[in-house]
């Protein structure tokens, strides 16, 4: 692959990855419990974990995907 294309998917990559962040963001400040929590205060360091180990199993199935593809 030449050299331009890489650096292009990997700017889209970036871009899509920063408007999905701001997304998922935008979602969880916006809702708040009775005493006027929002979702992020509420979630502890377990829950970080395990969608830290979600994250990177979909890199890992998106790998895999695009080694079948080659």
């Amino acid at each position: 692959m030449k050299e331009s294309g890489r650096t292009g998917i990997i700017l889209a990559g970036m871009i899509g990855g920063a408007l999905l962040g701001g997304v998922f963001a935008w979602l969880s400040s916006a809702r708040s419990n009775e005493e006027g929590e929002t979702a992020l205060e509420t979630i502890g360091p377990a829950e970080y974990f395990q969608l830290g180990i979600g994250v990177l199993t979909l890199a890992r199935q998106f790998q895999s995907l695009l080694q079948r593809k080659l």
